[in-house]
Order: C-alpha cells, then structure tokens, then sequence
C-alpha cells in the first residue's frame, strides 16, 4: 500500500510498512543538526536557555497525545495527525555521525522536540534514539532526553550517560499528574505514573541530574495546589532535582483539533470544561493574570519542597513601537540559571580528531548572553547571539585562538 505526503505543491508517496506498527521508512538526507526554531531575535520568542542540538529521527508519535503542538505541522506530522502513520528516518544515527565529525563546536543532544524518543514499538525496533545518543557520547558529548517512555530507555544508554566523564547528562521526565487517569487521557501510550517515577530513580540513583516535566498543566484539572505540591514532593522523593512547568496551549495545536481536545475535556472532566471556555475565551494562551497566579503557587510550592523550577516557552505579548514582542515568564518565576535545571557548557575541540570537551568558564546560559546579562567566553557569534541555529552555524565556527573565529 502506497501513501502519499503533501509539502507544498509537492507530493510524495512512500510505501506504508505495518509492521511493527504502521510508518513510512523516508531516506535521512536533508542535514539532521539544528538548534532551537526560534531565536532571541524573533520578536524575543526564544526560553531556552542554552544551546542545544535538536535531534529528530521520528516524525510523529505513539504516545499520541491530543495536545501535542506538532500536530499542526505540516509535511510527515499532518500524515501522523491524520492517519497515525509515524516516519522514521532510515540510517539518522549515520547522518548525524558524519555531520557531527566534521565541528569544532557542539552543544549538547535533545532527543526529542517533537516526538517521543523512545516511543514503542518503533525504537525498539529501529533503536534510531539509542544510536544517536550513542554517537554524541562517542564524542564525550553530552545527551540529554524528554520523555513519557522511561519504562523503555535502555539500560545500556542509562550505563553510557552515567560514565560521561563530564558529568553533564541528563534526564528529563514528563509526568502530567500523580493520578493514573489523567495521563491515560492525555498520554494515552506512555508509561504508568509508578513506571515513570521508577525511572526517575533509575537515574537519579545514578548521578545523572534528572528533572520532572509537569508539562503542561490542565486548567481546573491539575493546576491546583494539592495536585501541583503531591508531584512535587513525590518527584524530589524519587531523586528529582528541577521541576518545569507550562500551561495547555490550545493555540498551537489548530482549529479541528481544539475542538477535539475540548470534546476530551467536557466528556471526561466536565467539572473543568467552563474553566477552558473561561480562560482560552480571548487568548489560545490562556489568560495572562491566570497563568500568572498558577505559576506564583506552582513556584511557591518548589521553594518550600526545596527544589528549583523553571517554565517551558511561557510568554507574555506586549506591543513595543507597535509590533508585538514576546516577553518570557522565566524572568518572573525560574529559580535556576539555565531553564532546563543544569548547567551544560557548550563543547569544542582544537582538532578534528579529538574528542570534544566543555569550554571552561561557560555556563551555557547563552540566552542570557545575548540578553547582556553576563558576559561571553566563547568568541562565537551564533552561541552569544543566542540565535536559531541551522548546521551550516555550527560549521562556520572554528576553534579558539584562530584567526578564522567567528566573532561577534
């Protein structure tokens, strides 16, 4: 059986393999390294803190979360949203091994923005997640991971990260609530609650900084403080040291499919579905006095629990000389440095054939470098610009000392 995919005007057809689990096997040639989509330079829409290197060797997701924002992407995701047809790109850990040979500068891996790294069944078959982490830690690269399948990150990955000899990998965790039925609706494929905070430990026992992800929040159902402080509290218990937080974005996910979620909320949580129409009423945001007061309690609960917290691409839009600009929600409530809990230099390397090593000084808050918040080490312009990075960035960089470097 033939499927098509549309990007454009164009249209190209891939045969449909079932098993273990119906996707298309699509030939990785574009360039597989890139950082974060926006820039601090779009209009200020850039929250994370420091650089990373986005890696996607899955387009679209078992878990198949309804709110997940990559449904509104066009290309291999709309095939996913629409019919649950997953692309795999055959041979990306290669790709990513001969791109990442040719730098003298890198970042740490993020598997994965968009789709589940080690969704079931297809990385257990494909193993396209493990492989690709395997090549940064090959380097002495760090890696780190979000995911709702910590029952199935291979020991032997867990082993790898753990022997980092920097010590800067990490984990991060998303568990939406402590009670069972809300992740079974909203992530209908993960893992259970208990697997997940079993992998928490995992890591955590360890060494390896592990943070919980309770991302994002649903209004009326899990953004009170009884449900916000029982994870908390559970999360540290289990070894977790930074907790982020964001707030359903109805927004990003398209007309059809709010509707859809919507659906989802008045059927099985009807007690909360006046408070969606209430606050999603005039922002997809959601109401920024709302969000505000959500994420003062959620910070006050972190204080008191004894851990750190930040938010996940939270702004608030304001007009600046009658454009809008987005304002980030960090500066309000982050009590880390970097967003994500853990600070992770950026690499480099004199040579070629050496392995990469942390630059020193760094503390790979390149965000707050472009912002002038504290001054930069590495002399490169597309880390200290903080700016949406493309593979072509990281190869214009050059090492340190070289007449050649990129400066600002």
């Amino acid at each position: 059986m033939k499927v098509q995919v549309r990007f454009g005007r164009k249209i190209r057809e891939f045969e449909l393999i079932e098993y273990p689990y119906p996707h298309i096997l699509v030939p990785t040639r574009k360039e597989v390294i890139h950082g974060w989509y926006y820039g601090l330079e779009d209009n200020g829409r850039r929250e994370c803190t420091a650089e990373r290197i986005l890696l996607n060797p899955y387009n679209g997701c078992t878990v198949d979360c309804p709110m997940c924002y990559a449904r509104s992407f066009g290309g291999y995701f709309e095939l996913w949203d629409k019919s649950g047809i997953v692309t795999v790109f055959r041979d990306f850990d290669v790709k990513l091994r001969d791109e990442l040979s040719k730098l003298y500068w890198a970042s740490c891996a993020y598997l994965s923005p968009s789709s589940e790294p080690f969704q079931k069944p297809l990385e257990n078959y494909y193993h396209l997640s493990e492989k690709s982490a395997e090549v940064f830690l090959d380097f002495d690269l760090p890696v780190e991971f979000i995911t709702k399948r910590g029952d199935n990150v291979p020991k032997k990955l867990l082993k790898r990260m753990a022997e980092h000899p920097y010590g800067h990998c990490m984990a991060q965790f998303t568990i939406l609530s402590i009670d069972d039925e809300v992740n079974r609706v909203f992530a209908p494929n993960g893992a259970s609650v208990e697997e997940q905070f079993k992998a928490v430990r995992r890591f955590a026992d360890r060494g390896i900084f592990t943070v919980v992800r309770m991302d994002p929040l649903f209004p009326g159902i899990t953004d009170d403080e009884k449900s916000i402080r029982e994870l908390v509290e559970r999360a540290k218990s289990e070894g977790a040291r930074h907790i982020i937080f964001s707030l359903c974005d109805v927004g990003a996910i398209g007309e059809l499919r709010r509707k859809r979620l919507f659906r989802i909320v008045k059927e099985i949580f009807p007690d909360a579905y006046e408070l969606w129409l209430k606050i999603y009423g005039e922002s997809q945001d959601g109401d920024i006095n709302y969000r505000r007061r959500v994420f003062k309690m959620a910070r006050r609960i972190c204080d008191e629990v004894g851990v750190t917290m930040a938010l996940c691409m939270e702004f608030e839009e304001v007009r600046v000389n009658g454009r809008i600009v987005y304002k980030g929600l960090n500066e309000e409530f982050m009590t880390s440095r970097n967003c994500e809990g853990l600070d992770i230099p950026v690499y480099w390397r004199r040579r070629l054939d050496e392995p990469f090593r942390p630059l020193e000084g760094c503390n790979g808050a390149c965000l707050l470098c472009a912002k002038g918040l504290q001054r930069p080490v590495c002399g490169q312009r597309p880390f200290i610009k903080a700016s949406a990075l493309k593979y072509r960035d990281y190869r214009r960089m050059r090492p340190l000392g070289l007449k050649l470097n990129y400066f600002i």
